[in-house]
């Protein structure tokens, strides 16, 4: 199933997305936090399921 990325703000909008393929999700917290640097948060979705969420300063 594929994986989908977002960069959210403070208010929790997303600001992008990205697609990732199954292969990536070995990497996905090192995706995350690299996208991670400029964005208030950052999300994994498998399908309905948030398999990842990073905020600035270590919160989940």
């Amino acid at each position: 199933m594929e994986l989908l990325l977002y960069g959210l703000n403070e208010a929790g909008e997303p600001v992008f997305a990205r697609r990732l393929s199954p292969e990536h999700r070995p990497r996905l917290r090192e995706i995350a936090l690299e996208h991670l640097e400029g964005r208030h948060a950052v999300e994994v979705w498998e399908g309905p399921t948030c398999v990842l969420r990073l905020r600035q300063g270590g919160g989940r």
